[in-house]
């Protein structure tokens, strides 16, 4: 019975959402402690799509390859970015497989999240697996991949993971030399020769060591390191090189006429039960691909593939001669002998066939690369999304056939989020709220428009902002106008909760772009408890032009996270507020150093000539520590910035003061000083210039040097 049951197929849309949601709880689980509201609701909603799994089977089993998802004999779609995300976090933990049973809980589904969202370090395969049974999971099982060996320690059992999966991992691990030739050659070997092609054809263009292709090669052709390769082993090798894409051929062509040529004996041997058509295939290729091969082989191979003379006479009757069936005239069979080309054709029409030779086309040719650009799933999908788009509004549909193509639509619209084309979403809802403007099948047709504004359908779609939006960033920002206002709080929230700074920049820019209507929304979340919710908020609102939120920014310049109050100062500044310069100045005399540095920082990005007051105070501060002389360097660069003659006083009193204490670093300060003074107005440097010449330090002559021909010229 349970056979039966497992062969049930998986509808493809509900195991999409399910995976998807699996990813999704499994980053919250990573970013939020266990209680969090956003882990409870992506943990509900993964948990809903397993049982409603669960009732088309007992048990739910992905097997992982690298990059890939596999369910039963299928390869879920490589480039779905969920898909791939899920399958290389998987991977990481040296997960082959991971199998949810009927029963499975949340509490289980939470732990196996925590536990594929710890740190992995250099965890060896053991450890992982003792990790995972230590939690004790009835309702899931997962097999792990021991990189020594490639043994599901778990998978005697299961039966769900193809076989083609481990193959692939046996392979990729000899490229990558982490896999020994002689654990695995019997494995190897039981691969057929298409198989082979198709797996080393996935990492064409990856470098690996030729060493790598050698061992593949002796795996593959070698029964043991004992046993020489035969006829049949050649042969299949043969079918192997001719499956592969034309940047590998060469390489494991190398590798084999290398293994080939280590054993002469057994090379005579196993090319002695090839045939002779066998070896000149194997020639030609070597031939096109233009290789060396050692001169004792070449030999063996010319040898092999000689053919008795007596074996090339063809039966003549009557004159004629007989080739493959076909009787050839005497003037035909004159024509092609040697030296009797021109007797029957003549110069002009030798001109001619010239002519035509010579000629060049002036239609480029068709790359096979823009036939398969043309012919990919994605653009065929999308053109076909278009012709239904194109038939939706025609009048002569009735409702029937307006929901058949309506389901079409609903079909595609995953694919089209989670592939980032977000254009065709865009299509799909000027049509359809067109569609309902003119009163072509309301309801139907408000079913979609509803699907596509639903809580569920907006989070996949920021989500998949997170994942690819940056790589469309227009496309991405166009459909959000399209929803306007009412997709600001989701974007917020998922700028929130996003702990990645640049998926983070991809989120505030996408909001600044809604300008002035993010800030009721912004403003409200000013309230929220943790500090950097309130510095994303800040941040988002110093963009903006508005005089109005100004009262809602003042009171976080004193916020105890400096952070916050940085955000809080900026939008002042940006805004032209007094109250910023005001915090700056505050700032700058108050006794705690991070306060002072930020303000020094705020002062000379925004050329606060206010503070130059508050500046020259703090340069004139009496040195304890070597420290305190070398922040006033900072200082001195943001004089120089402002560029406010006033601060010249304070700097003559820097380059001429003696300094018996910290002399490495009074130096350095001095430098600094004749560094910024190009700022200041030409007229008002004279003094240093002088100064400066006479000083035993050769940085500030050259300086004072240069800066005299300024002057004067």
């Amino acid at each position: 019975m349970a056979e039966n049951i497992e062969k049930v197929p998986i509808d493809a849309r509900l195991l999409s959402d399910a995976i998807i949601e699996l990813n999704i709880s499994r980053r919250n689980v990573a970013i939020y402690p266990q209680n969090h509201p956003s882990v409870d609701r992506s943990l509900n909603r993964a948990f809903e799509f397993m049982q409603k799994l669960f009732e088309l089977r007992p048990e739910i089993t992905l097997a992982v390859a690298k990059d890939t998802l596999i369910i039963d004999d299928y390869y879920l779609e490589k480039k779905h970015p969920v898909y791939r995300e899920f399958a290389l976090h998987l991977s990481d933990f040296n997960i082959a497989y991971v199998t949810f049973l009927t029963g499975l809980t949340k509490e289980e589904l939470y732990a196996f999240h925590h536990f594929i969202s710890s740190k992995v370090d250099d965890a060896t395969k053991d450890l992982l697996e003792e990790r995972f049974r230590d939690l004790e999971l009835i309702h899931i099982r997962a097999g792990f991949v021991d990189y020594g060996a490639f043994i599901f320690e778990e998978g005697k059992t299961h039966t769900g993971t193809p076989r083609e999966d481990l193959w692939e991992r046996y392979v990729y691990g000899l490229l990558e030399g982490t896999l020994q030739t002689d654990g695995v050659a019997g494995e190897i070997r039981e691969i057929p020769p298409e198989v082979l092609a198709r797996l080393l054809n996935k990492v064409a263009g990856e470098n690996f060591r030729q060493e790598s292709y050698d061992q593949v090669i002796t795996s593959y052709i070698r029964r043991s390191s004992e046993t020489a390769f035969s006829g049949k082993d050649l042969r299949r090798l043969l079918d192997f090189i001719n499956g592969l894409k034309p940047e590998l051929k060469k390489q494991f062509l190398s590798s084999t006429v290398r293994t080939v040529a280590k054993d002469m004996d057994a090379a005579y041997k196993a090319l002695s039960g090839v045939s002779v058509d066998e070896i000149i295939e194997l020639l030609s290729t070597i031939n096109e691909q233009k290789m060396v091969i050692p001169e004792a082989l070449k030999n063996l191979l010319d040898k092999l593939s000689h053919l008795p003379q007596g074996s090339m006479d063809h039966v003549v009757f009557g004159g004629s001669m007989l080739i493959d069936d076909i009787f050839l005239s005497p003037e035909i069979v004159n024509l092609l002998g040697a030296g009797n080309f021109k007797t029957f054709v003549d110069d002009s029409y030798q001109k001619e066939i010239q002519k035509l030779m010579d000629y060049k086309s002036g239609t480029g040719p068709i790359g096979l690369s823009d036939l398969e650009k043309e012919y990919s799933d994605d653009i065929v999908e999308r053109d076909f999304n278009h012709t239904i788009l194109e038939i939706l509004p025609l009048p002569f549909l009735n409702e029937e056939e307006y929901r058949f193509f309506l389901n079409r639509v609903k079909e595609q619209i995953d694919q089209f989020v989670w592939t980032g084309q977000y254009g065709q979403i865009l299509n799909i809802l000027n049509v359809l709220t067109s569609n309902r403007e003119r009163n072509i099948y309301p309801d139907a047709t408000w079913e979609v428009i509803a699907l596509l504004f639903s809580p569920e359908f907006i989070g996949n779609l920021i989500e998949s902002f997170r994942i690819v939006g940056r790589r469309m960033r227009d496309e991405a920002w166009t459909l959000c106008e399209r929803y306007g206002d009412s997709i600001i709080p989701p974007l917020i929230d998922a700028l929130v909760n996003e702990d990645s700074p640049v998926v983070r920049k991809f989120f505030v820019g996408i909001l600044q772009r809604f300008g002035d209507r993010i800030i009721p929304e912004a403003v409200k979340r000013l309230g929220d408890g943790r500090w950097f919710v309130k510095r994303n908020m800040l941040h988002l609102l110093g963009e903006g032009s508005s005089e109005a939120v100004l009262p809602y920014i003042r009171p976080y310049c004193r916020h105890e996270k400096s952070k916050v109050s940085y955000e809080a100062i900026r939008c002042l500044l940006n805004a032209g507020d007094s109250y910023g310069v005001k915090a700056v100045r505050d700032g700058l005399l108050s006794e705690s150093k991070e306060r002072i540095d930020q303000a020094i920082g705020l002062a000379k990005a925004y050329k606060l000539r206010e503070v130059v007051p508050e500046l020259m105070q703090l340069i004139r501060k009496r040195a304890i520590v070597g420290a305190d002389l070398s922040y006033k360097i900072s200082i001195v660069r943001a004089l120089g910035e402002i560029a406010d003659p006033r601060a010249l006083d304070v700097l003559k009193e820097l380059v001429t003061e003696k300094s018996i204490l910290f002399k490495s670093i009074t130096e350095k300060l001095r430098e600094e000083v004749y560094r910024t003074l190009k700022h200041y107005p030409a007229g008002s440097i004279r003094h240093f210039i002088e100064v400066g010449a006479r000083s035993h330090n050769e940085y500030i002559r050259e300086e004072s040097l240069r800066l005299s021909r300024t002057v004067t010229g």
